[in-house]
């Protein structure tokens, strides 16, 4: 293995100033998300909601990490470019670590608000306006997809045995909608 300090050197500067892009973009994503979160009024949350597949996506990018850092470290004469796309990864996953941490489900006491990660804008959905709401198992994992009047599609999350519970126990509560279990 060679390592070559001054290349090492240029390349934290640019992953660097590529970070800084990268994550005051996100930033400035999240802070537009939380004007318009702070307009939705559902009550109190009761509980949050992370998207199971952020943690595939960054166990995927943690691993691409480690493969070019051990490329990069077993060249016997790196370039910049080595030793940058290792540093873009791992600036990639703490961007998306970022992400995930702001945008979230919320089961809330008045509806949901539904916060996709990457596409699309936030999505309330009062308890009173759901007619349906079909739960499907995925592996450890079950997917709910929610149906408003007029028999449209509002959207869908994933949800562990506990949120499960805890967001049937509320729509028992708060709505007269049909749950499904396929």
């Amino acid at each position: 293995m060679y390592f070559d300090r001054i290349i090492f050197l240029y390349a934290i500067y640019v992953a660097f100033a590529y970070g800084m892009l990268a994550l005051g973009a996100t930033y400035f994503r999240n802070s537009l998300d939380a004007r318009q979160r702070s307009e939705i009024n559902m009550g109190e949350t009761l509980i949050y909601v992370v998207n199971p597949l952020t943690y595939l996506l960054l166990g995927t990018i943690l691993l691409l990490f480690c493969i070019f850092a051990v490329i990069a470290m077993s060249l016997s004469t790196p370039t910049v470019l080595a030793y940058v796309f290792p540093l873009a990864l791992f600036t990639n996953a703490v961007q998306v670590l970022y992400r995930a941490s702001e945008q979230r489900v919320e089961i809330c006491t008045k509806g949901l608000i539904i916060r996709p990660i990457f596409l699309g804008e936030t999505k309330s959905i009062e308890y009173e306006q759901l007619i349906r709401v079909e739960i499907t198992p995925t592996m450890s994992w079950f997917s709910c997809q929610f149906h408003v009047l007029p028999f449209d599609y509002a959207g869908q999350c994933l949800l562990n045995e506990e949120q499960k519970n805890t967001l049937i126990s509320v729509l028992n509560r708060t709505s007269l909608c049909e749950v499904r279990y396929l």
